[in-house]
């Protein structure tokens, strides 16, 4: 899901490149430090890599890899690419690590909840279908190095999985063509690798990320601050991207309709975008009191805001 953050930096860096465009249905913004003459060539492969990933990976495009595969189901498997096989990997592993709070199946119930076009596209009074599909298990999934084979009525929707591994791919593939340090900003959620600082050996350089309130966007909860040579920033919520009668896309799969629980907004910190994603659905379907425990029991990093105000952290 995304999330709003601010960033701040502890030194100034003169060899940089940024770069803004709206890409899956978000804004987004990437930033490389490392020699100028690398990062200035490198900063303009960012959107060509990401159109890349949305025509793999898009629920809203009929021509998509994704689209093409959902199109596909019950009639056997299709040879697909490495970077879809990436992405149904992880949605595969985000299921197992969220006991299935996340469950990549659920693009026929969004759908039906009036979420079949972008976000963009969506009007205020835009209306909800009275059924809706039952949920599928992911056992429907059926992965075979690179051939996919989907049942019969099974739809993927990765959700916010998507942005959350297009961050940890820009990341890994920029450090890997020579930046020293990538910051990818997908829709407000944040995946950083190596380091933001070049002044010399005996810096110390920290990425700091402030955690905005959902529903004040000029209040920070929280500053993340580390040194460590990745890190992913996530939330979701339901303070945005609602539509109709209160409906949103934060969706219960236990349940099948949209999740009714006290959190607004669960912001979840780990090493990769995709799990950063996966852990923040997984809360937000559980609730304030319910998500603390299976965070902690995880050992998960996150910031939850109750419907009250209140805070809960660790």
């Amino acid at each position: 899901m995304n999330t709003a953050l601010a960033l701040s930096r502890e030194h100034s860096v003169t060899e940089r490149a940024s770069l803004a465009f709206r890409a899956m249905g978000s804004p987004v913004e990437v930033t490389l430090w490392g020699d100028q003459l690398i990062i200035d060539q490198l900063i303009q492969l960012v959107p060509v890599r990401m159109e890349i990933l949305e025509q793999s990976w898009s629920r809203f495009r009929a021509d998509s890899e994704l689209s093409r595969n959902n199109a596909h189901a019950g009639k056997g498997e299709l040879l697909i690419s490495d970077d879809f096989r990436e992405l149904v990997t992880s949605m595969l592993d985000a299921a197992k690590l969220t006991n299935e709070l996340f469950n990549p199946t659920m693009a026929r119930v969004i759908d039906a909840l009036g979420y079949s076009v972008d976000f963009d596209k969506i009007s205020a009074d835009h209306s909800a279908a009275t059924s809706l599909p039952t949920v599928v298990s992911p056992t429907g999934i059926h992965l075979r190095g690179n051939h996919l084979a989907l049942d019969a009525g099974l739809a993927l929707d990765p959700g916010a999985i998507g942005k959350g591994l297009a961050g940890d791919i820009l990341c890994r593939e920029f450090r890997a063509a020579g930046a020293i340090g990538v910051l990818a900003n997908i829709g407000g959620d944040v995946v950083t690798s190596g380091t933001p600082d070049l002044t010399g050996a005996d810096s110390i350089a920290s990425w700091n990320i402030g955690v905005i309130n959902e529903r004040d966007r000029n209040e920070i909860i929280a500053t993340v601050n580390t040194d460590a040579d990745s890190l992913a920033v996530a939330t979701s919520t339901t303070a945005r991207r609602v539509w109709g009668n209160g409906t949103h896309h934060v969706i219960d799969p236990r349940s099948g309709t949209v999740s009714a629980t006290d959190l607004v907004q669960a912001t979840v910190v780990a090493e990769h975008g995709w799990i950063s994603e996966a852990y923040a659905t997984a809360a937000m379907v559980l609730g304030f009191n319910e998500a603390q425990t299976f965070l902690n029991k995880m050992e998960i990093s996150y910031y939850l805001v109750r419907e009250s105000g209140e805070v809960a952290f660790a």
